[in-house]
């Protein structure tokens, strides 16, 4: 009896505990997008250093190659420093995360690393633009080029940084960016 009534309170505990969890992970609002939320750090990304979260969003028509939206997401990381995170930094957990991200697919075995280069917006210190040549490991089962702009927001009092990645393999210029330029971090 002792041992079922441990076992329940342990599940409470869990649920409670995973609920609030849930209410501060939301940092993005959207309409239609699907959602995703993992944990930091992630056994398949072992080069990711960080510690905290990412929330993910995808565009609705993001897996389709055909589609305006394809390789469209927005990914939010919220995670634990002391400052913000230098570029060199942001530039090297993104990589590993992509190279750990894209191993389990079915389209071959071996594949080129990510490819990826950030460089800081000089008109807007909290800005960094970025592009990733990445083999694709969903969807095209080849080499893809996607577009990326940053925005890395530092939270002194909680000693954490939320880092906003806009991402699509579409052109800067391209209508794409209005939608994900819209989708904004909540307060």
């Amino acid at each position: 009896m002792k041992r079922l009534l441990f076992i329940f309170m342990l599940l409470i505990t869990s649920l409670i505990t995973f609920g609030q969890e849930n209410k501060n992970l939301t940092i993005l609002s959207t309409n239609n997008w699907a959602k995703e939320i993992i944990k930091f750090p992630v056994n398949w990304a072992p080069r990711v250093s960080l510690e905290g979260f990412e929330e993910l969003r995808f565009a609705p028509y993001w897996s389709d190659q055909n589609s305006d939206q394809f390789w469209s997401l927005i990914m939010a990381w919220k995670v634990k420093t002391s400052t913000p995170l230098k570029v060199t930094e942001i530039e090297k957990n993104f990589e590993g995360y992509f190279e750990g991200l894209m191993i389990p697919n079915h389209w071959t075995s071996t594949f080129p690393r990510p490819n990826v280069l950030f460089i800081e917006d000089e008109r807007n210190m909290q800005k960094i633009i970025g592009k990733m040549k990445l083999f694709d490991g969903f969807h095209a089962g080849k080499m893809i080029d996607l577009n990326i702009i940053i925005n890395q927001y530092f939270i002194k009092e909680e000693e954490k940084s939320v880092l906003i990645f806009r991402i699509s393999s579409k052109n800067l210029d391209h209508s794409i960016w209005k939608l994900l330029n819209n989708i904004k971090r909540k307060p």
